[in-house]
């Protein structure tokens, strides 16, 4: 009795509807070395208003994500940032995005905006971050733009080694 059961059950399972879900994880937009935890230095290389931008700053940063977003988050001061990638990592160690963020103050409006890009070299990374802060009256019309360029290199703290 017990074979046929078994018997039953497996010719029932033939005739069953099922699919095969697949996925697959592209590396792509953000070389796999840059995943991990960095310490990380920020010097002000040129800007036109040293009154609004840091000198200097140090920060440990986390590096996490999946496709095309990066996870970044500051573990000191607790900042998560989430950023889409649009342009293919074409070498497999550099890594570019741009991000944009509107802040509306009362009828006025600040547009802060930041270009990066940054080569990977082992258990290294080195490049430039620029920011452009631009600040709109009511009437939209631009106030002023502050810009500045760092140089910015991070040494890995944990997290897999770049193959």
């Amino acid at each position: 009795m017990k074979k046929i059961i078994l018997i039953l059950i497996c010719f029932l399972s033939l005739f069953a509807n099922s699919q095969v879900l697949k996925g697959t994880i592209s590396e792509d937009y953000i070389p796999n070395g840059f995943f991990g935890s960095w310490g990380v230095i920020s010097k002000l290389s040129d800007t036109n208003n040293p009154e609004v931008f840091n000198f200097e700053s140090r920060d440990v940063w986390t590096l996490s994500g999946y496709g095309n977003i990066l996870t970044l988050e500051n573990i000191e001061s607790g900042a998560v940032s989430q950023i889409q990638i649009k342009d293919k990592n074409k070498d497999g160690k550099t890594l570019k995005f741009s991000r944009e963020k509107t802040v509306k103050e009362g009828n006025k409006k600040i547009i802060y905006k930041e270009t990066v890009e940054f080569v990977l070299e082992g258990n290294n990374f080195s490049g430039r971050d620029n920011f452009i802060v631009e600040r709109y009256d009511a009437n939209n019309k631009l106030i002023r733009k502050d810009s500045a360029n760092y140089i910015v290199k991070g040494v890995k703290i944990s997290g897999d080694n770049p193959s």
